[in-house]
């Protein structure tokens, strides 16, 4: 029997939505998981988003996470950040509890797997978890290495990282999005209160966090 029934979350950080580097990959990733009969949810974080409690019924639908961004100054982009902070309240909630995540990281040269690591930390605090090989990281210079290098008998870019790689960090993490989640043991947290309100795109944003320093 095929198995149809794991939905993969692509989120697309990328500051230029879907015309960029992490859009193209966010395209290719959809098609193989297509390919290995898997389904996935695009979720754009440039386009207007819906709701708050949408965006948690959209995450609590999904099996599984793969997370794609550039490279802004060693950073991931100002959208993929805001979508971190107002989903912090979903901490160890069924939103983020238990499921795997992958990371897609494009870069010109540099800061790619740096910024990748901190998002699996990120991810793996509000409750996710890293499968192996569950990172790839595509550069500008990789690519112009790999294309300079083809064909060569003894090509030294074979272990280059290339888009063809997301295949390997896809199976993985749909395999690890079929493990069962109901024996992980979350630490104490805050209980989930979730805003029925529009999704808080821009202006200020209260966390809640305790306010210890005054005017």
């Amino acid at each position: 029997m095929t198995n149809t029934d794991n939905n993969i979350l692509i989120i697309n950080g990328s500051l230029r939505g879907a015309a960029g580097n992490s859009g193209a990959v966010a395209k290719q990733a959809a098609e193989m998981l297509k390919g290995l009969q898997h389904q996935a949810t695009l979720l754009t974080l440039t386009d207007p988003l819906p709701t708050i409690r949408e965006v948690y019924e959209l995450l609590t639908g999904c099996d599984g996470l793969l997370v794609i961004t550039g490279v802004y100054w060693n950073n991931w982009s100002s959208p993929l950040q805001r979508f971190i902070e107002v989903t912090t309240a979903f901490e160890n909630t069924p939103a983020y509890f238990g499921k795997p995540v992958a990371c897609a990281v494009t870069m010109d040269s540099v800061g790619g797997i740096e910024v990748a690591a901190r998002l699996q930390a990120v991810f793996g605090g509000l409750g996710c978890w890293s499968p192996p090989c569950s990172t790839v990281v595509l550069s500008r210079t990789g690519q112009e290495a790999i294309e300079a290098s083809t064909g060569n008998e003894d090509d030294p870019n074979n272990d280059v990282w290339r888009i063809a790689d997301l295949q390997i960090v896809l199976q993985n993490l749909t395999m690890a999005a079929a493990m069962p989640r109901h024996n992980w043991v979350a630490w104490p947290h805050t209980e989930l209160k979730i805003s029925d309100g529009p999704w808080p795109g821009e202006g200020p944003l209260d966390l809640g966090t305790p306010k210890f320093l005054k005017k």
